[in-house]
């Protein structure tokens, strides 16, 4: 979308576009560094002044404003539903999605999921709260919860305890699971249960308690209960009978822990995603 903006007093660049736009500092600025911005017909690269009588055009990416699900909020951190094919970092990915339409913060993604897993992603809105966010990440001292569904599930509904060796494979863009140790191979943990049973079908419960590449997807492919949907370790017969594309895994519980610093007060809460996986396939 072009933007025609007539400037009446002269002013900083900047100060113009956030006048007559939503958009907020951060992005502005990129905007105008991704030369997107005319003065009298001139692309222009840097923040400059401009002067009473002068045109400016401004081209306004689309922005998915209303394609982003704001989960929870407060000053210091945001947590959004990602969608399934988008990465959470990068160009066209959610952060930026989510700075073009901030007016006063930045996001700064503290975690990611994959890209075509869906469900919460936290974010910090300043520096103390980034720092905070990843270190208690780093010490997997923030809870995380997924919902997926399975082809085939155990008997039991009872919570199941599972344990092995992971090799991530760099190249291949794959992991490999071991049920022993083997040289370059990382431990994995992860609890799950049956929600739900669909047939040949099962809506399960899972919280891993390590925090490997592909960890869930590759576990539950090698215990014979691959996640429907997923082309890289699921069963592509089943995929295509049940007309999905893309791996049914979902964060739906992200609980926090501190103890002290900036975000004490979030201690003990849960932040809780509702989703029907069962809308993303034929049945």
């Amino acid at each position: 979308m072009l933007q025609e903006i007539q400037v009446k007093s002269k002013q900083l660049l900047s100060d113009l576009i956030g006048e007559n736009t939503d958009l907020g500092y951060y992005r502005i600025q990129k905007i105008i560094k991704s030369r997107s911005v005319k003065i009298n017909g001139v692309r222009v690269g840097v923040d400059m002044n401009v002067s009473a009588g002068d045109v400016v055009y401004v081209y306004l990416s689309d922005r998915e404003k209303d394609g982003i699900e704001v989960v929870y909020r407060d000053e210091n951190i945001l947590v959004v539903n990602k969608n399934v094919g988008i990465e959470v970092q990068g160009e066209h990915s959610l952060t930026e999605q989510i700075n073009n339409i901030l007016t006063d913060e930045v996001a700064l993604p503290v975690h990611r999921l994959d890209r075509n897993t869906m469900g919460l992603v936290v974010f910090a809105l300043n520096k103390n709260a980034e720092k905070e966010l990843l270190d208690s990440f780093k010490e997997r001292e923030i809870d995380k919860t997924y919902h997926c569904i399975v082809v085939g599930a155990p008997s039991s509904k009872t919570t199941n305890t599972a344990k092995a060796y992971l090799f991530k494979d760099a190249k291949k863009s794959m992991v490999y699971i071991s049920e022993t140790p083997k040289q370059g191979y990382q431990p994995i943990e992860m609890r799950y249960s049956v929600v739900k049973k669909m047939g040949e079908l099962a809506l399960l419960e899972v919280k891993p308690l390590t925090g490997r590449t592909h960890q869930i997807r590759a576990h539950l492919a090698y215990l014979k209960m691959p996640i429907l949907g997923d082309g890289k370790y699921g069963v592509n017969k089943v995929n295509r009978r049940y007309r999905v594309k893309t791996q049914l895994l979902c964060c739906t519980k992200i609980t926090f822990h501190f103890k002290q610093g900036t975000l004490r007060y979030l201690d003990g809460k849960s932040v809780v995603l509702n989703v029907d996986l069962t809308q993303y396939y034929k049945k």
